[in-house]
């Protein structure tokens, strides 16, 4: 018994559809768009940071005698969010705060502390080192028009 195999021949050939061509105006509100929601984003990080740092101060002015234990975690959190927010100033052009979170950034290190949380005197440093925050936090709502 032979089996007959016949080639059937395509009768169509499949083409892609065809492509739109590219509107410019849609292309640059997208653009636009997707920036606007990245500033948003940045700005919302930034804020975050800003507070978290400045409770981190807050909450060792308050509980002084109980900060010890935990001098290191805050040191690395207060020096890490001012690192953040001098590269952030700096990208900004406001280089009175980058001068500021960076002295901060200095004062704060963990790997090379240059005071301990001990004294009373030390106590004032860390809330004189509020400070910049709250201006920060000030002028970024000044600017916004926010509260």
């Amino acid at each position: 018994m032979s089996a007959l195999v016949g080639l059937q021949e395509l009768r169509e050939v499949w083409e892609p559809p065809a492509a739109k061509p590219l509107d410019e105006a849609v292309w640059q509100a997208w653009v636009k768009k997707g920036r606007a929601r990245d500033r948003r984003n940045n700005a919302v990080c930034i804020k975050a940071v800003k507070w978290v740092s400045l409770a981190g101060l807050l909450a060792v002015a308050g509980l002084w005698s109980h900060s010890t234990p935990y001098e290191v975690v805050i040191r690395f959190v207060v020096a890490g969010g001012s690192i953040v927010l001098m590269l952030q100033a700096l990208a900004t052009r406001h280089y009175a705060f980058a001068a500021l979170f960076g002295a901060l950034a200095l004062l704060y290190n963990p790997v090379a502390p240059l005071f301990s949380f001990s004294g009373d005197w030390q106590r004032l440093v860390v809330v004189a080192s509020a400070g910049p925050y709250l201006a920060s936090l000030a002028s970024l709502n000044s600017k916004d028009g926010t509260k």
